[in-house]
């Protein structure tokens, strides 16, 4: 049988009942699986921990070229392609002391050897069945019998992938470097960012003194040992939404409307010379999708607290649904792809941080619609109508989310079961700003 390799991630010597994900599909490694072939192109992630449990999950994101299209805005180094020809080949081992997936690095001639040598054996390795044919949507116990799939699986597969894409298309060298740092670099000079649960910002760290010991540069040491990454998020300040010197109305709509503080961060990440947003646009989409997917597969605190950041900020402006039409329209296609695989995780998404089914989300989304109707009177928002109508129907359909409150009856009276009928109130809602809630303007007096 002719073999045609194609990008693989080879996995010598991973302990059997491992647990292993690469992107949204998560199995636990058999003694006969020794990696994955069939990559795509794009963005990967692949990570693993001892156990299924909360155990300390690493992992690392690492890039596929695509051969036929080496413009690739998301390739910028020549590191990012490596420097051999052929399929490209990702080595892993085991690190036995660690209990982590690490790249092959290559460092001594005895490490170069090694890959050269699991390179030489890909064939024979891949005629045994050992490798695993990469899918982006399938259980556990199909991943393990590396069985072939029908046209319907086939078709679920491609939707798999679009997925993928969709949450991974804003994610760029440029992205990584400004949160994670300096990949770590393999033996054929391909970049990984390897990144941990226990990875966090400053901002979301205890300091206790006498429980923790941190470095100088504030980067942590966890419990084997090993530096952990400080994750250098865009700078978020969800107390003060307002330009400096701000005083009384301005103030006040600003806090109300934080259209202002989303366009000050989108100008601190755009170049001074460019006049075109994008650039600064495309790295809070990236970081959206940074956070969410770390949140996600390993579960990782601090990046569901910097996504809710996020969202909180971009979901309470209503001046930049007119200003930044393409930007919310693409933030409300992301969040809906987002709702819809935020179950892949075990137990669901939202529970990671017992937010009450995601409530929070509920009310950042009724201020929004809100908002959108305000500006849409007057002709603004158009190409954000579109992908709101879908956010909507899906929170309704599959949360039971009403995202109209001002819809629903909040006076009337209820009629009991001895027929005596009594005047009910609904309680005011500091999501909505209703009743005492409600915001509202104070004048200063010239003595301020």
């Amino acid at each position: 049988m002719s073999i045609h390799p194609t990008p693989t991630i080879l996995i010598p010597h991973l302990p059997p009942k491992t647990f292993v994900g690469i992107d949204l599909v998560t199995f636990t490694s058999t003694a006969n699986f020794h990696g994955i072939r069939d990559l795509p192109p794009g963005w990967h992630f692949l990570y693993s921990g001892t156990t299924e449990a909360l155990s300390l999950r690493s992992g690392g994101w690492f890039y596929v070229q695509d051969n036929e299209d080496n413009t690739r805005r998301t390739v910028a180094t020549r590191t990012a392609t490596g420097t051999g020809s052929g399929p490209e080949i990702f080595i892993w081992k085991w690190d036995v002391d660690t209990e982590t997936l690490v790249p092959l690095k290559g460092d001594s001639n005895a490490e170069r050897q090694e890959a050269m040598r699991f390179k030489a054996n890909l064939g024979m390795i891949w005629q045994a069945g050992k490798l695993f044919r990469y899918r982006s949507r399938v259980t556990a116990q199909g991943v393990q019998k590396n069985q072939v799939v029908d046209e319907e699986d086939e078709e679920i597969e491609e939707e798999g992938r679009r997925d993928w894409s969709g949450l991974t298309d804003r994610l760029s060298q440029d992205v990584l470097l400004r949160i994670v740092g300096d990949p770590e670099v393999d033996a054929d000079g391909r970049p990984r960012w390897m990144i941990t649960s226990a990875s966090t910002a400053r901002r979301d760290t205890d300091d206790i003194p006498g429980l923790a010991s941190a470095e100088p540069d504030g980067a942590g040491v966890d419990g084997m040992g090993r530096q952990e990454v400080e994750f250098s998020f865009l700078p978020i300040e969800l107390r003060k939404t307002w330009r400096e010197g701000a005083i009384g109305r301005e103030r006040t709509e600003a806090a109300q409307d934080k259209s202002w503080a989303l366009g000050d961060l989108v100008k601190q990440y755009t170049p001074t010379d460019s006049t075109n947003h994008s650039e600064g646009e495309t790295q809070i989409l990236g970081e959206l999708q940074f956070t969410f997917l770390t949140a996600l597969t390993l579960l990782n605190f601090s990046c569901l607290q910097q996504w809710k950041r996020l969202l909180e900020l971009i979901l309470t402006c209503r001046a930049a649904i007119a200003e930044r039409e393409s930007f919310m329209r693409d933030v409300l296609r992301l969040l809906l792809l987002q709702l819809q695989r935020c179950d892949d995780l075990e137990g669901g998404f939202f529970a990671i941080d017992a937010d009450e089914g995601g409530e929070f989300l509920r009310g950042w989304l009724v201020r929004f619609v809100r908002s959108f109707e305000e500006v849409s009177h007057v002709g603004a928002g158009s190409i954000v109508k579109d992908e709101l109508d879908k956010l909507e129907a899906w929170v309704r359909n599959e949360y039971e989310w009403d995202l109209h409150p001002e819809g629903v009856l909040r006076r009337g009276l209820l009629q009991l079961e001895d027929g005596e009928e009594v005047e009910m109130e609904m309680a005011d809602d500091e999501d909505e700003e209703t009743g005492e809630y409600a915001p509202t303007v104070v004048e200063l007096g010239s003595g301020f």
